[in-house]
């Protein structure tokens, strides 16, 4: 039996890397004392996971993070990020996003953010598969064709204008999940000098949508969706404070409920079924012929 003989630094380098992905980030770095085959291997990582709100990483200053993506040797394919950000780190999660846009190959985006908002300008990632964003004021670029390859968006409590939001589903044909919430909503003027808050679903392949009214009077309409199975409705209001909000999330609930009388699984909040209780005035007779709850 051979003794002395390193048979783990010997293995192919796409191995070892892939043995670093199963470790947590600061220990993959740690292996780069190991050897010099093992020096550095970790920049060639294509999945980052980074909680900065518990305190519990050795990673407690977000700066780090954008010095870790500067020395990336390879792309990245996942990015998720969790953080709680002050007034001089707001421009951080942009500087993040570009950063990994340069290294191209980003399929699964997440970022979650808190304290205070800061507004994004959304690269175009060509391979971009899943996209979920929390307190984030968001802006497309100008140029901006769409996802090609997205097929989950979820998009939470975040402030978008209704051209944004509308490009974003427009250009994203493969979309199969889509979650919605606004913090704020931008309305757009349309030719009649209305202010537009629709937000317009023709999605070929979605199979599941989560539409949440809270309190911008953001109005869904569906024109196509073939292939929707479920549908999640909810609301947040308070009638003692504004009846008439009630009266319209009752009636934007009811016209959205009319574009998706083919689900098979249909869920209703309660602050929802409660504003179409209150439509007592008007008698309402839906039929889902699929519908099991």
């Amino acid at each position: 039996m051979m003794t002395g003989v390193d048979r783990i630094s010997a293995l192919p380098e796409e191995t070892k890397v892939f043995i670093l992905s199963l470790l947590p980030f600061t220990d993959a770095v740690r292996t780069s004392v190991l050897s010099r085959s093992w020096r550095h291997l970790w920049t060639f990582l294509q999945r980052f996971d980074f909680d900065l709100d518990l305190g519990e990483d050795p990673l407690s200053d977000i700066e780090d993070v954008g010095r870790i993506l500067s020395s990336l040797r390879g792309p990245i394919h996942h990015f998720s990020l969790r953080c709680f950000l002050l007034a001089h780190r707001i421009s951080c999660v942009q500087h993040f996003l570009d950063l990994i846009f340069q290294k191209d190959g980003l399929q699964n985006l997440s970022v979650h953010c808190a304290g205070i908002v800061p507004q994004v300008r959304l690269p175009s990632f060509r391979l971009l598969e899943d996209l979920d964003l929390k307190w984030i004021d968001i802006i497309l670029p100008s140029d901006f064709g769409g996802f090609k390859q997205l097929t989950s968006l979820k998009l939470h409590s975040v402030c978008i204008s209704q051209p944004d939001i509308q490009s974003l589903i427009d250009g994203s044909k493969k979309l199969t999940s889509i979650e919605l919430s606004f913090e704020r909503f931008i309305s757009q003027e349309d030719a009649a000098g209305e202010q537009c808050r629709l937000v317009i679903f023709n999605c070929p392949l979605l199979k599941y949508l989560k539409f949440d009214f809270g309190e911008e009077d953001v109005e869904p309409k569906i024109i196509s969706a073939p292939c929707l199975e479920t549908a999640y409705v909810s609301a947040s209001t308070d009638c003692d404070k504004d009846p008439e909000e009630f009266d319209w999330v009752g009636a934007a609930a009811l016209g959205f409920m009319e574009d998706i009388a083919h689900v098979s699984h249909l869920s209703l909040n309660f602050d929802v079924l409660m504003c179409l209780s209150l439509m007592c005035h008007t008698a309402y007779e839906f039929i889902f012929d699929n519908c099991d709850a």
